[in-house]
């Protein structure tokens, strides 16, 4: 699903690939929340396209964010992409490496990433969404006890 929507948290980063700004919005999309199977980035507002509907990739910690390298291009503004660095998204420390993977979708692409980075997801999520986060099962308690 592109653009705004319940369960999407918007962020605010800076988006470069191979070190050139594009202009985008990101969001960390919730699992659970408007057809999302597993908590994961969106980066979205730009036409891409690639060989593949996924590919491998590697997210490797930067001092002030992350740099996704993608074991195949992608195709943004008829560029051939395989470097993208996110300013402002701490998930690592400076030179931890961490596996993923990136989809292409309508409008962009999304970035999945393992377990140990998604919960770091899901915290940053949840300082700025924490009704997303309440127990779902909690407004039937009334009707149960």
């Amino acid at each position: 699903m592109t653009g705004p929507a319940v369960g999407k948290v918007r962020i605010d980063v800076e988006v470069l690939l191979e070190d050139r700004p594009i202009k985008c919005d990101v969001y960390i999309h919730i699992k659970g929340y408007s057809r999302a199977l597993v908590t994961h980035l969106d980066v979205e507002g730009f036409d891409v396209s690639a060989g593949k509907s996924h590919i491998p990739a590697i997210v490797v910690g930067r001092r002030g964010g992350i740099t996704v390298i993608l074991s195949e291009p992608i195709v943004v503004e008829g560029r051939e992409i395989r470097k993208i660095r996110i300013r402002g998204l701490k998930l690592l420390g400076v030179g931890k490496k961490g596996g993923a993977y990136l989809g292409i979708k309508e409008g962009g692409f999304f970035i999945g990433v393992k377990r140990e980075l998604i919960r770091k997801l899901e915290e940053l999520a949840r300082e700025k969404a924490p009704e997303l986060f309440k127990d779902k099962n909690a407004s039937l308690d009334r009707f149960l006890s």
